[in-house]
This record gives C-alpha cells, sequence and structure tokens, in this order.
C-alpha cells in the first residue's frame, strides 16, 4: 500500500530531503546518493545530489552516521519533512477513506470503532497505539490509558539498542504517566501534535516520535496518540488520526451512528 499521502515538492531540496526521509522510513539504513539518484528516475546526478547532501547536513537536516556511509535525517530534518513536505502537501480526506475502507465504520460504540482504528494504525505503521478515553469532555475522570502495537514496534531495528529498550519498556509497565503527558499535550486548541524527539517533554521518549490528537463523540473525548520511532510513517499516521476526528465529526449529529 502506498503512504505517500503528500504531494510532492519542486524544490531541489526538499525533494531530495523527502526521497532520504522515505527510503530510510522503508530500510532503517543510511540512503546513498545512488539510491536517491534511482529514486528520483535520475532526474539529478549523483554528485549533483551529493551537493545537496552538503547543503542539507549544514543545515542540519542530514548527518553521516561514520565516513563511508549514505546519510540519516536528524530531528530537525523530520521536522523540516513534516512541516514543509506532509502537512502542506496533504490530500484530504485519505486517512478517513482508509479507515472507511478498513473498518465496519460507525457500527458499535465509540470505544469499540476507536480501539479498532487504532489497532489498524499500530498494525500498518509499526507503531504503539495510545488511547485514552475521557467520560466526557473537560472531566479529570479517564477510562485508563491502553497501548496497542507493542509486538510491531519491537521489531522495529531501532530497539536492538538497550537504551529504547528501557524506555519502551518503562512506558509499558507504567502507562500512567504517558497518558497524563498526552493529555497535557493535546490540553489546547491545536487539532494535532507532532512531536520529534527531544521536542517531547517527557525525557523518557526523547528516543521517539509522538503524534497525538483529541477527538470527540458520543458527549466523550478520546485523546489519542502513535509512538515510534524518529523515522516514523509521519504521512500515514497524521492522515488516519485527522481522519478520525473527519469521521467523528460527521457523525456527531446522526442518531444511526455509535449504535
Amino acid at each position: 500500500m502506498n503512504f505517500r499521502y503528500y504531494e510532492i515538492p519542486d524544490d531541489r531540496e526538499l525533494r531530495v530531503l523527502e526521497s532520504v526521509v522515505r527510503l530510510h522510513t522503508e530500510s532503517a539504513d543510511p540512503v546513498s546518493s545512488a539510491a536517491v539518484a534511482r529514486d528520483l528516475d535520475h532526474r539529478w546526478s549523483s554528485a549533483t545530489i551529493r551537493n545537496v547532501f552538503s547543503d542539507l547536513e549544514g543545515r542540519g537536516w542530514l548527518y553521516r552516521p561514520h565516513p563511508s556511509a549514505g546519510r540519516v535525517p536528524t530531528e530537525a530534518g523530520y521536522r523540516a519533512f513534516v512541516e514543509g513536505i506532509v502537512l502542506p502537501g496533504r490530500r484530504e480526506g485519505r486517512g478517513r477513506h482508509l479507515l472507511e475502507s478498513e473498518l465496519e465504520w460507525g457500527r458499535g460504540a465509540l470505544d469499540e470503532q476507536l480501539r479498532g482504528a487504532m489497532d489498524l494504525i499500530s498494525r500498518l505503521s509499526h507503531a504503539l497505539g495510545i488511547s485514552l478515553l475521557v467520560l466526557a469532555p473537560g472531566a479529570d475522570e479517564a477510562e485508563g490509558c491502553r497501548l496497542t502495537g507493542v509486538e510491531q514496534l519491537l521489531e522495529q531495528p531501532e530497539f536492538e539498542d538497550p537504551g529504547h529498550l528501557r524506555g519502551l519498556i518503562q512506558v509499558m509497565q507504567e502507562p500512567g504517566p504517558l497518558g497524563d503527558y498526552l493529555r497535557g499535550e493535546v490540553a489546547g486548541a491545536e487539532p494535532l501534535k507532532v512531536l520529534i524527539g527531544s521536542e517531547n517533554r517527557m525525557e523518557i521518549l526523547s528516543p521517539f516520535s509522538l503524534v497525538a490528537t483529541r477527538v470527540e463523540g458520543e458527549g466523550r473525548s478520546a485523546l489519542l496518540g502513535v509512538l515510534g520511532p524518529h523515522r516514523m510513517e509521519y504521512p500515514l499516521v497524521i492522515d488516519v488520526l485527522a481522519g478520525l476526528g473527519q469521521l467523528l465529526e460527521a457523525g456527531r449529529d446522526d442518531p444511526r451512528r455509535w449504535s
């Protein structure tokens, strides 16, 4: 399935950055100039792409893990990818259509629908789904923090690093602080938040990226998040979480929903 849910930019630096991010997301390996040249149908030569690599390194968007390696995006590079490519180039409705095609959407209670959606996004993105169902908008009481997709996340090569693994185990053993953190991050008016690496105020989450949102239905609100490596499938995760909000908004005044 193709998750490139955004328009490809014309700017050469952004186009090369997009290619590096996508290829690294797929393989977890450093990306060479030859691989980018092939990916871009040899629009530019490997030598030209190496020059662009140097420019992107100068901006702090790429780095080279060791002298003979290709390039890997930095946290700033992922931020540039999200802000400069994914969000401006999004195709509205793609995440909503994916949910409707993969799930029997609207048949069942809200918590069942959200559970199915988070299971789906965890499976497709190989990330950890986090859901916190609040009993009423603005209420302090919640129905607990649910995690899904642990097995998929552990399959990622990042968790060969003991530091990453320890952080994940701690989150799994004590999900309460993660739920509190999620609540704090999506308490404002911003509909969706993307936090990459050290942008997370919760130090244990610095090896991860978090995409979080709040959705409402049935007089309740749900806080939803997706936690994964920095090379998360951002377009997919952002579009599906946005699609959840669109579906709930569309069904809010429909008495046949959530029966």
